[in-house]
């Protein structure tokens, strides 16, 4: 279901008139709103009240500034009210919104499904009990985290936490010296946490 967007807000005097006069060309005769609430009669008295007052406030007199400035709350107060309408007829439809000269607020795309991270590699360091991972990156990741094993990787109760990283490095230390140790790793981002990867084991020197 989609929602209408007034996209009102921020308009000058000239752009409404000009939005007004969208909006009057796309309901005029649209078999989707027979009888708009208000009228595009009062709608279009509203505008040209505006574009008159426009005119009349270029010289930029005090009280012709406030005419027009009454005459634009006027205009903007009648579009609103139309919008109201035509989402109520609409109810949804995005296709009948737009027909009648309104936007469609924009949907956020939510983020994609998070896979586990590929090729991960683990790699002896030169620096004691340091192992150093690497592997490639999973789109819409905004980190990683890194889980190691001394046991036996099949033992789910031997894994911990090792650290979490925004890059797809990751140095391992103060693991014990001529040990294997296995690593795994996964994505965490706005859609959760993603899967594991496959398992990757080194010794530490």
């Amino acid at each position: 279901m989609s929602t209408l967007a007034k996209n009102l807000i921020g308009l000058n005097a000239t752009q409404l008139v000009d939005k007004s006069q969208f909006v009057e060309a796309r309901m005029k005769e649209n078999p989707a709103y027979p009888t708009p609430t208000p009228t595009l009669v009062e709608v279009a008295a509203a505008r040209v009240a505006l574009q008159s007052a426009i005119t009349g406030a270029m010289d930029g007199g005090r009280t012709a500034v406030a005419i027009r400035r009454v005459r634009e709350q006027d205009l903007r107060l009648l579009l609103n009210q139309l919008a109201g309408h035509v989402s109520s007829v609409a109810e949804g439809n995005a296709l009948a919104i737009l027909s009648s000269g309104f936007d469609v607020k924009r949907v956020p795309t939510p983020a994609g499904k998070l896979l586990a991270p590929a090729d991960l590699q683990a790699a002896i360091s030169s620096f004691v009990g340091r192992v150093d991972l690497r592997w490639k990156p999973v789109k819409h990741a905004a980190a990683y985290q890194i889980h190691r094993n001394g046991t036996d990787p099949a033992d789910e109760a031997g894994w911990q936490p090792a650290g979490v990283s925004t890059k797809t490095v990751f140095k391992v230390t103060g693991l014990a010296t001529a040990t294997m140790t296995w690593f795994r790793v996964n994505a965490i981002g706005t859609s959760g946490t993603g899967p594991l990867s496959e398992v990757a084991h080194s010794l530490a020197k």
